[in-house]
C-alpha cells in the first residue's frame, strides 16, 4: 500500500516538509552557488597574478641583459642605470609576488647581478629568500649551491660547508662535492680537496655512462701535480 494514497495527502506533506527543511535547503543552494563562483573568481585571480608576474619578470630579465651588456661594453654610467632599474623591477617582484617562483626567478637574477658586480654580501640574503619561497627542490638545491660559494668568496668556510652539509643534494652531488673542494682549496687543504673532487668525479661518472666532467679531472690532476 503506498505510504500517501492521495495527490492532496502528498502535496500536505510536501509543504511540512519544506516548511521544516526549506531554508536549510535554500542556504545549501546560495552556499554551492557562492562556491562554484568563488572558486572561479579564485581561478581567475591566480591567473591574472601569474601572468603578472610573468611580465614583470620579463622586465628583470630585460634589464639584466642589458646590465650584462654595458659591463661587457664598459659603459659604467648605463651599467649603474640599469642595475638600479634591475633592483627595483626584483624587489617589487618579490613584494607583490612573493608566493610566486617567477619571485623565486628574480631573487636568483639579483644574486647573480651582485656577484658579477663582487658584491658578494648583497648576493646571499637574496639566495636566503630564495630557498625560503620555492616550491621547488631542485631550484632550493641551486640556491644554496650558490650561497655556498658566495659564503666562501666572503672567506666564510665553515658557513660555506654548513651550507653544502644542510641539504641531501641528490642529482646534484657531484656539483656539490666540486665546490667542497673548491673551499678545501681555498682553505689550503688539498688532502680534502683532492677527496672532495674524486668523489665528485665519481658522481659524475655514474650520471654520465661512466665520463666524469672534464673540469672534475682538471682540478684533481692539478692538485696531484701541486702535492708533487
Amino acid at each position: 500500500m503506498d505510504v500517501y494514497s492521495t495527490e492532496e495527502q502528498q502535496i500536505e506533506a510536501i509543504k511540512k516538509w519544506w516548511q521544516t527543511n526549506g531554508n536549510s535547503v535554500l542556504i545549501g543552494i546560495v552556499l554551492a552557488i557562492a562556491a562554484v563562483f568563488g572558486y572561479q573568481s579564485w581561478t581567475q585571480s591566480q591567473q591574472e597574478n601569474s601572468e603578472a608576474a610573468a611580465v614583470l619578470y620579463g622586465q628583470v630579465i630585460e634589464a639584466a641583459t642589458a646590465a650584462d651588456q654595458n659591463r661587457m661594453q664598459g659603459n659604467t654610467e648605463e651599467l649603474e642605470g640599469q642595475l638600479a632599474t634591475l633592483n627595483h623591477l626584483g624587489e617589487q617582484l618579490k613584494t607583490d609576488f612573493s608566493d610566486s617562483e617567477y619571485a623565486v626567478f628574480g631573487a636568483l637574477m639579483l644574486a647573480k647581478e651582485a656577484v658579477m658586480e663582487g658584491d658578494q654580501e648583497s648576493a646571499a640574503p637574496q639566495l636566503k629568500w630564495a630557498m625560503e619561497h620555492t616550491s621547488s627542490a631542485a631550484t632550493r638545491l641551486i640556491a644554496n649551491l650558490r650561497l655556498a660559494r658566495v659564503l666562501a668568496a666572503q672567506e666564510q668556510y665553515d658557513a660555506a660547508l654548513t651550507a653544502l652539509d644542510s641539504v641531501q643534494p641528490g642529482s646534484q652531488a657531484d656539483a656539490y662535492e666540486e665546490v667542497r673542494g673548491d673551499i678545501y682549496v681555498a682553505m689550503g687543504d688539498q688532502d680534502k680537496a683532492r677527496e672532495a673532487y674524486k668523489k665528485a668525479m665519481e658522481l659524475s661518472a655514474d650520471q654520465n655512462e661512466g665520463q666524469s666532467r672534464p673540469i672534475l679531472k682538471f682540478k684533481y690532476d692539478n692538485l696531484l701535480v701541486a702535492g708533487n
